[in-house]
């Protein structure tokens, strides 16, 4: 996996903000060179009043009024571009969330908590507008005023431009040491926040449990506990806030004064000019503005820090690859050369021919790459080596066609609150009364619907918990039956069984699923008549002392 941008670079490194960044831009030269223009005339204006006694002519007032406006409208421009940058921008990044996530499937993103994926998504807005709203358009404005500004006052007085260019720099070296700890301080929030919002979704969804065994004290002060941390946190940040626009402010006052003062000590002397160096002295809160404000701003940057290194995180996450190749109608010849899920880069690689119709037990302990490897067959997450679909590469197949050919079947089914018929056209939305029956019948799963009080139409409430292990894997398989599916993937239907309960659910899967190809992932010794085929983690050679 290539090394991931750093986190700012990432959100700032698209190529739909380049144009409008140009165009925000456009707008702060517009703005500058109005205001230049405005506090020279200004400054002449003053000057020829105060020791001419003259006042200006309505032509230099008519200009001066344009400019001011030409500079209200650099401003609003800089605004619009801002909006409008930061509205397509976090809309942009949710649809590249969104769709990267949907494309990566549960398999690949088990790792990560729901709530981190929920949190992440629903931070998008709030902390990546500020950050393109404010932060990007307002630091290029300080880069262009601080070239622009600083070129007019050497134009105007050479003396303050110098003093300019001392006190810049350390205004902004302010700034980059305050941030050193912001970044520290925000990180922090980010986690609690984000813990925060993990144990809430997590309380709400097992309320009835927690009930139910009385937990909900125990749990009511951790949630509480975590309320603290984030409110701590967030303080500290706040405080850190405060102190930069503290440190920016003063940075940015003492050094006013100073150039004020040295010009000041200057006409006094007869050393200056009163036109030129008013219009310098005016021209530098245009100098510094924009750097305390970029101060300001930079604490929505590092807001969006840590958020941006999780979307990184997550869109650097591969997708396995998908073609646009199809196979026929009929069940495959599969080919393993080599092959492995690459999630599992620590275990062994399998070579194996798989004719259709072949029932096959990948046999191997926990983290030997069972479950993965059909992840990978099922086109959920990448694979290395070779794998060929009656002589087609995996990795040419479109992923959307050949998954509607490859039925998985947890160890857990997930079941809905539901019917039992309802469950069943989960896999099949338009599947007739009819072709129920027949899959139920084919996985013994008519003796579960007699039993059951309203037959068919029994809810089976959160999970499926009025049906037992067995009556679960059953009711899974006639899903996988009812898809049509030509190879099926069973990853320890069985594990939670006891024998005799074993024995019937793998009967009926070796009579329902007679001639398509079935591939079972276990623990336990293949079923009689299967082809058995062993997995093992690599060993890794140790390491001396």
């Amino acid at each position: 996996m290539k090394n991931s941008p750093a986190p700012l670079r990432l959100l700032s490194s698209e190529a739909a903000i380049r144009g409008l960044l140009l165009a925000s831009g456009g707008f702060s030269v517009l703005g500058l060179g109005a205001t230049v223009l405005a506090f020279v005339l200004v400054a002449r204006a003053v000057a020829g009043a105060l020791l001419d006694g003259t006042l200006p002519p309505i032509q230099t007032l008519a200009v001066i009024a344009a400019t001011l406006l030409l500079r209200a409208l650099g401003r609003a421009g800089r605004e619009w571009v801002g909006q409008t940058m930061a509205a397509r921008s976090v809309q942009n990044w949710r649809e590249r969330l969104t769709w990267h996530a949907l494309a990566l499937g549960p398999v690949a993103l088990a790792h990560r908590r729901g709530a981190d994926l929920a949190a992440l998504d629903a931070e998008l807005g709030p902390r990546l507008t500020p950050f393109y709203a404010r932060y990007l358009p307002g630091a290029v404005h300080a880069a262009l005023a601080f070239v622009l500004v600083l070129a007019a006052t050497f134009w105007l007085d050479p003396a303050t431009a110098g003093l300019l260019l001392l006190t810049g720099p350390l205004t902004v070296l302010f700034l980059a040491l305050v941030g050193l700890a912001t970044r520290a301080a925000t990180t922090g929030q980010w986690t609690a926040h984000t813990r925060l919002t993990g144990r809430l979704l997590t309380l709400t969804r097992n309320l009835p449990t927690l009930h139910a065994f009385g937990a909900v004290g125990t749990y009511r002060n951790v949630l509480g506990e975590s309320a603290a941390q984030h409110r701590e946190t967030t303080l500290k940040v706040l405080k850190i806030a405060f102190l930069s626009g503290f440190v920016m402010d003063f940075a940015a006052t003492i050094s006013t004064a100073l150039i004020a003062v040295w010009i000041g000590v200057r006409l006094f002397g007869g050393e200056a000019t009163l036109a030129p160096t008013l219009a310098a002295l005016m021209l530098v809160p245009e100098f510094f503005g924009p750097l305390r404000q970029v101060g300001a701003d930079r604490h929505a940057a590092l807001d969006a820090e840590p958020l941006a290194e999780q979307l990184a995180e997550v869109l650097a996450v591969q997708v396995a690859p998908s073609g646009n190749k199809e196979t026929g109608p009929r069940v495959p010849h599969l080919l393993f050369l080599e092959a492995r899920a690459d999630l599992n880069a620590d275990t062994s690689p399998l070579s194996l021919e798989l004719l259709p119709g072949t029932f096959a037990a990948l046999r191997g302990p926990s983290g030997s790459g069972k479950t993965t490897f059909l992840h990978a067959l099922r086109k959920h997450v990448p694979h290395a080596g070779d794998i060929e679909v009656d002589g087609i590469e995996l990795d040419e197949l479109d992923a959307a066609t050949w998954q509607t050919h490859v039925a998985f079947v947890p160890q857990h089914p997930r079941l809905i609150s539901a019917s039992v018929a309802e469950n069943l056209r989960l896999w099949k939305p338009g599947a007739t009364h009819t072709e129920l029956r027949a899959v139920a019948r084919s996985v013994g799963l008519n003796a579960v619907l007699d039993a059951l009080p309203q037959g068919w139409d029994t809810p089976l409430g959160e999970g499926g918990v009025l049906l037992s292990g067995g009556e679960t894997a059953r009711l899974a398989l006639a899903r996988a039956l009812l898809s049509g599916a030509r190879v099926i993937l069973l990853d320890e239907v069985t594990a939670h069984l006891d024998l005799e309960s074993e024995a019937e659910v793998m009967q009926a899967i070796t009579s329902a699923f007679a001639g398509r190809t079935v591939i079972l992932a276990t623990h336990r010794p293949a079923p009689v008549g299967w082809l058995e085929v062993r997995l093992s983690p690599v060993q890794l050679p140790e390491v001396a002392a």
